[in-house]
């Protein structure tokens, strides 16, 4: 693969009370200890099988601030330029000891679309150690009473995101999200960050330490155990790595997978080039008088895979999305802001792939209670999903000519008064890499 553009600096769509901090960062946290003993999983295997830990020759000096760091930052910092084969100035290292957190993210639940489809389920409980790197390559690092092996591979993987921005080597993906601003292309362009990171990091642990702790694994299982909001969240880590490891054989590779990436979560998803599977026409328009829409996006086929697994099987929810041509997302509101509506129009790659979609989403509707949902089918491809406010679902109504969908709604409840202003994206507020 060959690169095609460049990106100044680094940014990926975390929530603030997850990240824990603000700007323009990368970050990994666990959400449970990562010591012990490890098994590789099922669906992704480490990318190495190296058990040497030959030591590397490069010398840095890396600044530390803060509180002690049990680990030789200049070590580390030295060994993963060595599996990368980069060579970049090491920036400021901030160390923090932290507690323990336990809570709800509250974002999900105050984002309307999460909240309709079944996303606003949101915990975290950190108990190890998390990093955050910013977008001129600083780091910070919280330790949490860690073991040092596991703040080591927390340090590796936040050092592989200070090589990734100082080289320039994701310069391509930002360029991206200024002309493309959706929920697909920021977590297409997050999985490819986040996944080289992790990537390295398993590389690391294998190559550098005695006991191995895969931080794919971690990533796994967090993204596996659900609810909708962590799923939401590990989502790119997850797939992320799987695509980089797909990808290239070595970390000394990692350039490459930026080069002639992916554009769109399915092209992520199934190793595809970004000139294979083209998203298809679809345009929503509408004729809305009584709600105000607050927000249109496009999800992609990944954030359609995560709401449908909240009801449907693994298999079920992958199957289904995977026909995924194209969609856009409506969220409608009125102006008190108690009541708020979704119309998700999804174009399929072909007849066949539409039935097996709105067969997915009418199981997924029938078994919801929070909202309501319709799902109708207005062409051979395309359908639509309602669901919120039950006055939205019930007074809502679609059509359809060719690849153009129009939505209309009279609610003689809803007020007059716009809303405040409105949300750009459905996603959380901090940015991570």
């Amino acid at each position: 693969m060959a690169t095609r553009r460049r990106l100044a600096a680094l940014a990926l769509v975390l929530s603030l009370v997850l990240a824990g901090c603000a700007g323009d960062s990368g970050a990994f946290r666990t959400t449970e200890p990562e010591t012990g003993t490890t098994t590789v999983g099922t669906a992704t295997e480490p990318p190495t099988r190296t058990t040497t830990t030959a030591e590397v020759t490069g010398e840095y000096s890396v600044p530390v601030t803060g509180n002690a760091l049990p680990v030789d930052a200049d070590r580390t910092f030295a060994r993963v330029q060595s599996l990368v084969g980069s060579d970049v100035e090491p920036q400021t290292v901030r160390v923090r000891e932290g507690s323990t957190r336990t809570g709800e993210a509250e974002y999900y639940s105050q984002r309307p679309f999460f909240r309709v489809m079944g996303l606003s389920e949101a915990n975290y409980s950190t108990v190890g150690a998390s990093g955050v790197t910013y977008s001129d390559g600083e780091v910070q690092i919280t330790t949490r009473d860690a073991p040092p092996a596991e703040v080591e591979r927390v340090l590796a993987h936040e050092f592989a995101h200070t090589v990734q921005m100082r080289t320039s080597m994701t310069a391509d993906l930002d360029s991206g999200v200024f002309g493309n601003p959706t929920t697909d292309y920021a977590m297409t362009r997050r999985a490819l960050v986040e996944g080289g990171a992790v990537y390295v990091t398993d590389v690391y642990a294998e190559r550098f330490q005695n006991r191995t702790v895969y931080q794919s694994n971690v990533v796994e299982r967090q993204y596996e155990r659900g609810p909708g909001g962590n799923r939401y969240l590990w989502a790119p880590y997850h797939f992320g790595y799987r695509y980089v490891a797909d990808t290239i054989d070595s970390p000394a590779e990692l350039a490459t997978v930026y080069d002639n990436h992916p554009e769109t979560t399915e092209q992520l998803l199934h190793g595809y080039a970004p000139d294979e599977e083209p998203v298809a026409d679809l345009v929503l328009r509408d004729t809305v008088e009584d709600w105000y829409r607050t927000d249109t996006d496009t999800k992609g086929e990944l954030v359609t895979r995560i709401v449908l697994r909240g009801e449907l099987t693994k298999e079920r929810a992958a199957a289904a999305a995977a026909g995924w041509g194209n969609d856009r997302a409506a969220v409608y509101e009125q102006a008190s802001g108690d009541a708020a509506g979704v119309a998700w129009a999804l174009r399929m790659d072909d007849r066949g792939e539409a039935t097996e979609a709105v067969d997915a989403f009418e199981a997924f509707a029938d078994r919801q209670t929070e909202s309501s949902f319709r799902v109708e089918r207005v062409t051979a491809r395309t359908l639509v999903v309602i669901g919120g406010d039950g006055a939205f679902v019930d007074n809502a109504r679609v059509s359809a000519q060719g690849a153009r969908v129009t939505v209309g709604i009279d609610d003689p409840r809803a007020s007059l008064t716009p809303p405040g202003p409105t949300g750009a994206v459905d996603a959380p507020p901090a940015t991570v890499a």
